[in-house]
């Protein structure tokens, strides 16, 4: 299988890129191809300045992020939850790479066209908060599942939350437990 990692922790230090960096090797270990975009060392404007009016003039990592989605067959994703959202470089990917014409298409009959259809998406979060409140209230995964990743004609397969960061519950073997989890989706 094809898989896409997109590491969209901006700190190569942090839990989610370690955890990310775990399931590179370990999905290579399986026999599977894998690329990476790493947000902690991407260097490209994540800011969609005009929106979807004009191109912005380099558009050269989000077509290059754009060839690697399209022959993936699974994307995982990796990232903290920051006020109940990604943090704003992986949103900007998203604006800047999940385009009009790439991931979908609207017809003048106002029916939507969805590109991306057949693949297959891992979303792979933390947060300080407990992961129910995230599943329940806080719309993150929702978010991602059916109104990112769906909309384009991706399919999660696997949402999960490791809540309660740096709490008292938050232990190394924890946040171990929570790494064989995401690396054993691979199965």
């Amino acid at each position: 299988m094809k898989i896409l990692v997109i590491q969209g922790h901006p700190d190569a230090k942090s839990f989610s890129h370690g955890n990310a960096m775990n399931y590179v090797e370990h999905a290579k270990s399986l026999g599977h191809e894998v690329a990476l975009v790493d947000l902690s060392d991407a260097d490209f404007d994540p800011v969609l300045r005009y929106g979807y009016r004009q191109h912005m003039e380099d558009e050269s990592f989000p077509k290059l992020v754009q060839q690697l989605v399209k022959n993936a067959d699974h994307i995982a994703f990796f990232f903290p939850i920051w006020w109940s959202a990604e943090p704003s470089i992986l949103k900007g990917l998203f604006d800047r790479v999940f385009t009009p014409k790439f991931a979908y298409i609207y017809h003048p009959d106002g029916k939507r066209e969805k590109l991306l259809t057949g693949k297959t998406a891992s979303v792979f979060t933390t947060s300080h908060g407990p992961a129910f409140f995230y599943k329940m209230f806080g719309n993150v995964l929702f978010r991602w599942k059916y109104l990112l990743l769906a909309y384009c004609g991706i399919k999660a397969t696997h949402c999960f939350d490791l809540g309660n960061m740096e709490d008292k519950v938050d232990t190394p073997e924890r946040r171990q437990k929570y790494i064989e989890k995401c690396a054993n989706t691979l199965k």
